[in-house]
């Protein structure tokens, strides 16, 4: 049970990466035709992408001065941690 557990979250991790990958590769490109797609993925992946932006600001490297915002990179970072750590458990179980 737990194994399909943690395969379910590990699966959904990998969603979530590509989402952000997704979404970060749309916003350089302000094409109208995919604004729609945009608002759909910036939906689905601000909840996770809000709380990584706010502890930057917070911390030294934040601020008004920032021009490029490195939350969804360090959130992809999150995402790969947590992934590596459920395969190594997969794989021990």
């Amino acid at each position: 049970m737990l194994s399909l557990l943690l395969k379910a979250i590990y699966y959904f991790l990998t969603i979530m990466s590509f989402l952000i990958i997704a979404s970060a590769i749309l916003s350089w490109f302000p094409v109208k035709s995919l604004r729609s797609i945009y608002k759909i993925l910036h939906s689905l992946i601000e909840p996770i992408l809000a709380p990584i932006r706010k502890m930057i600001q917070k911390s030294i490297f934040g601020g008004s001065h920032m021009n490029v915002d490195f939350s969804p990179f360090i959130a992809y970072l999150i995402i790969s941690t947590l992934q590596r750590y459920i395969a190594v458990f997969l794989m021990q179980s």
